[in-house]
């Protein structure tokens, strides 16, 4: 089934459809959030993140069913580093939807944002998250052991990052 994927800016209409997302065991297990927060924080949560990163949505025939937030580093010496989270509904997952939101962000990281290296935090069992960041450039840099705490059980989370291509530092 061919899906159109439109990616573009969180927008305040769209905090319903984010909280959504978020409401989804599945989703928060792959995220550092905790279960039933509410529409209020979500829609605060977006507002005061990051006035410099960016926050996308992946929409699907009008709805918002995907997220991702880039946050940049304030951090002097590490300007040139961000980092990001990305969620996507259930129902819309291994659709394209991660796919149009990564391209997005490392287009608008390579080229505005003068970005030299993205990283991320993984959980080192979702190994649907890890084989699209791998697609998009992102290698394994170590394991952080026993550091996230996840329906009753602690697990892993590997550290990936990116490089810009054609960086030489």
């Amino acid at each position: 089934m061919s899906q159109v994927v439109t990616v573009r800016r969180v927008e305040e209409s769209d905090f319903p459809s984010l909280a959504e997302i978020y409401a989804h065991e599945a989703v928060i297990a792959n995220t550092a959030q905790v279960p039933h927060r509410s529409d209020a924080f979500w829609r605060d949560f977006y507002k005061t993140r990051d006035p410099d990163g960016l926050e996308l949505v992946g929409v699907v025939d009008g709805r918002p069913v995907g997220h991702l937030g880039l946050l940049t580093n304030r951090a002097p010496r590490r300007k040139h580093v961000a980092s990001f989270g990305i969620a996507v509904h259930p129902d819309f997952q291994r659709r394209g939807v991660g796919k149009a939101l990564m391209t997005e962000m490392l287009h608008q990281a390579d080229n505005w944002l003068n970005l030299v290296r993205i990283e991320l935090s993984v959980a080192a069992d979702n190994t649907g998250a890890i084989a699209l960041y791998e697609k998009f450039g992102f290698v394994l840099e170590g394991q952080s052991r026993f550091d996230i705490f996840t329906a009753g059980r602690y697990g892993h989370s590997n550290r990936m990052a990116r490089m810009r291509p054609g960086f030489e530092g």
